[in-house]
């Protein structure tokens, strides 16, 4: 009897321990979900927009090294600084081209072209029409006294002019016809320090310097300002 009556004893205190350590798990378990309730609550909520579904942080577009002032990736048609298709707009402008027509044939609008024209100050408005205004300064060579200089002239008109003058200049060698040189008679081009120089036209100089060894017109052609 006293043994089995000892064995109820303790199995009795063996429950009383197990339930006593279930309830303070259950109590630390309690306390802990109760601890990061509080936490989160303390945290800011992200907004949600209309469709539901959380934004995303902003983040900022880095620049590709080396790209221009002004870059933006969606933005694809706009030419950079040195585009080449500018060139070749003002030297279409130059030769009497329409900017509807010019703007077609380098892809572009003519309200874009127009833009980036004014924005280099290479384009004014005269009445209705547009034109260039084209007075960058540019390196030349040029055939006078005898002799082919180096010079610098401002804007487009005295280039063309110098560079005609090579072409004629050029076909009288070639067939020694004298009416190619009729029109450059005693005309004169100015030089950017203000100068002025006469055309060469005189046969026997112009063979002279045609037996130089100098270098073609467009090798040292050379626009060397953008203003």
């Amino acid at each position: 009897m006293a043994r089995r009556n000892g064995k109820a004893k303790k199995s009795r205190r063996i429950r009383r321990r197990s339930t006593r350590g279930s309830s303070r798990a259950a109590s630390r378990k309690l306390a802990n979900l109760k601890s990061r309730q509080g936490r989160a609550a303390k945290r800011p909520q992200r907004r949600l927009p209309r469709s539901g579904k959380a934004q995303k942080p902003a983040t900022r577009t880095r620049r590709p090294k080396g790209a221009v002032v002004g870059y933006h990736a969606k933005r694809s048609r706009r030419p950079p600084k040195a585009d080449p298709r500018l060139e070749i707009a003002v030297r279409e402008l130059n030769r009497g081209r329409s900017l509807s027509a010019t703007a077609r044939a380098i892809g572009l609008s003519a309200k874009e072209l127009r833009k980036h024209l004014k924005r280099k100050r290479l384009l004014k408005r005269k009445g209705k029409h547009w034109i260039t205004q084209d007075d960058r300064l540019r390196r030349v060579t040029v055939m006078t006294a005898g002799r082919l200089r180096v010079l610098t002239v401002r804007g487009y008109k005295h280039a063309r002019l110098i560079g005609e003058h090579h072409h004629a200049a050029g076909q009288f060698v070639r067939t020694n016809v004298a009416r190619f040189l009729k029109r450059f008679r005693g005309r004169t081009v100015q030089a950017a320090n203000g100068r002025r120089y006469v055309l060469e036209t005189d046969p026997n100089a112009l063979h002279r310097i045609a037996a130089m060894d100098s270098p073609p017109f467009h090798e040292i052609y050379e626009i060397t300002s953008n203003t």
